[in-house]
């Protein structure tokens, strides 16, 4: 059955105007449209942490509540790990939205991972990034400690898949420091590539992607370059 149109009973001339549209995104029908899609959004990305979360425990690169996932929800929003949470433990409840720009007193800022000023940093940095995931994976740490990043020529899939890796000179965790060099390293310097994986000295790595999966996989596959080269040596 055709739908109802309004204003087709309008006086000869006027276009019947306003005749067949659909409710603009200004009205309540399409802010809840609009809120309907964030938040579907949301739950997928959410579902797709979990999961990583669940890799990065299963394959031993993150151990009790260590580590911290994110993916951006919109330009300008993301949403992350909450504090003291097991990553291999996840449910729906386990994460925070915050802002780009979320004030610095604000109780979400309270609730998310320590980490969460890098995260932020990370996405203001680069539009392209999606997603960014932080773990402690054995060997990348152990590079971590010396202040080297190992070879991407070694494996042609690291080479293909990460494209460009560095290290990030130290600075405590959770900290201002730290977000901005992890923000700057992002983007690069002059005759210096961004790069998509970073290995911060004595603490960790980090992958940043398109999604999550792909954050996951530069990260995995970053490990087990890291792994292959420590046994190489021993050979």
């Amino acid at each position: 059955m055709p739908k109802s149109r309004r204003g087709s009973g309008g006086p000869a001339g006027n276009g019947g105007a306003g005749e067949g549209r659909e409710p603009g995104i200004g009205s309540g029908v399409g802010r809840a449209a609009a809120h309907a899609r964030v938040q579907a959004v949301r739950a997928a990305l959410a579902h797709d942490l979990m999961r990583a979360g669940r890799v990065l425990e299963h394959r031993g690169m993150i151990v009790a509540s260590e580590g911290n996932l994110s993916a951006r929800i919109t330009p300008d929003r993301i949403l992350i790990t909450r504090r003291g949470r097991r990553k291999g433990d996840l449910t729906t409840r386990d994460f925070v939205d915050l802002s780009l720009t979320e004030p610095l007193d604000s109780q979400a800022r309270a609730a998310a991972s320590t980490e969460h000023r890098m995260h932020l940093a990370a996405y203001a940095a680069r539009v392209d990034i999606e997603a960014l995931v932080h773990a402690h994976p054995v060997g990348l740490s152990a590079f971590a400690v010396r202040g080297e990043a190992p070879n991407l020529r070694a494996l042609d899939e690291a080479r293909d898949t990460i494209h460009a890796l560095a290290v990030v000179p130290y600075a405590p965790s959770g900290t201002d420091t730290l977000a901005r060099a992890v923000g700057q390293a992002l983007i690069g310097t002059a005759g210096v590539p961004g790069c998509d994986v970073l290995i911060l000295r004595n603490h960790g790595a980090l992958a940043v992607g398109g999604s999550v999966e792909e954050a996951l996989a530069r990260l995995e596959i970053a490990e087990h370059l890291a792994m292959t080269l420590l046994l190489a040596e021993r050979g």
